[in-house]
């Protein structure tokens, strides 16, 4: 098995990740070009090195004990690496039972932790930039008293009260075709362990886009938009949702600019390239 690989961060959603694992000794990229060294010790537990790994310093790369890792790091393919992380856990819609937004994901079967906490989260606490431009035109037609409750708290609690009251979420084994076979969870009937769902029972990004309103619909879709570069990066996305994203990301131009050698396949060179410029001088002034 090549140790080049692919995973999505979840948990909530920080992006992809390049992951380079010998067994004894692994290297993380969020970027492709910048190296995150983890080895283990003696006792068999893990540890952080402290100095990261840069693309233009490999051939002098030198690690006590980890020796494999250096040859893969020198011997590395371009970025970005296949995605692995097939093994998918997915909070349920309360009424259809279906998919409605990824909670998280796993290379390995033996890695699919029983599942205790079901809720899912938009952002990390610190995060609070978010802006839904659909709630912000909402927000001044429909004046609201007291303090205004912020985007991604309007957003977080959208997804969650859909999988609500009793929240079930199931582990999927995802196919080669998209198809993904059910496992374990929580909260889940005897009917629901072992089923198969095909394909376009999964939602293509983090959230299902399938709302009962206009304004739920359109949340869900600036939320996507906001890490439009981040999603650019995952694999086997349909054309039409490439393009859309990319639109998304060239107005944020400077996220763009950090994950681009992650992204696979892009539509629309010409329009990235500008967003790439507008970027550089966007971080140099």
């Amino acid at each position: 098995m090549s140790p080049y690989y692919g995973v999505r961060r979840l948990g909530p959603y920080l992006g992809v990740i390049q992951v380079i694992d010998v067994g004894e000794a692994c290297a993380y990229s969020t970027n492709g070009r910048t190296w995150r060294i983890r080895q283990q010790t003696a006792s068999g537990r893990f540890r952080w090195g402290v100095t990261p790994v840069a693309e233009n310093n490999l051939g002098d790369v030198h690690l006590v004990g980890a020796d494999r890792l250096v040859e893969a790091l020198q011997k590395q393919p371009q970025v970005p690496f296949p995605i692995r992380d097939r093994f998918e856990l997915w909070l349920l819609n309360s009424t259809t039972r279906q998919p409605l937004a990824l909670l998280r994901t796993r290379y390995q079967a033996h890695d699919m932790e029983r599942v205790t906490d079901p809720h899912w989260r938009p952002f990390l606490i610190t995060d609070t930039a978010f802006v839904s431009p659909t709630l912000s035109e909402y927000e001044t037609t429909h004046p609201r008293n007291g303090c205004p409750t912020p985007h991604r708290d309007q957003l977080e609690s959208q997804v969650n009260v859909a999988s609500r009251p009793m929240p079930a979420a199931q582990w999927f084994e995802r196919r080669a075709d998209g198809s993904g076979r059910g496992g374990e969870g929580l909260r889940l009937s005897s009917e629901e362990i072992g089923r198969t769902l095909e394909a376009g029972a999964f939602p293509e990004l983090l959230l299902s886009e399938d709302w009962g309103s206009e304004i739920q619909r359109g949340v869900v879709r600036d939320y996507h938009n906001w890490y439009a570069a981040s999603l650019l990066a995952h694999q086997n996305l349909s054309a039409a949702t490439r393009q859309r994203l990319e639109q998304a990301a060239c107005l944020r131009p400077q996220p763009l600019l950090a994950v681009y050698p992650l992204i696979p396949e892009v539509i629309d060179q010409g329009a990235i390239d500008v967003a790439l410029v507008r970027a550089k001088l966007m971080n140099a002034s």
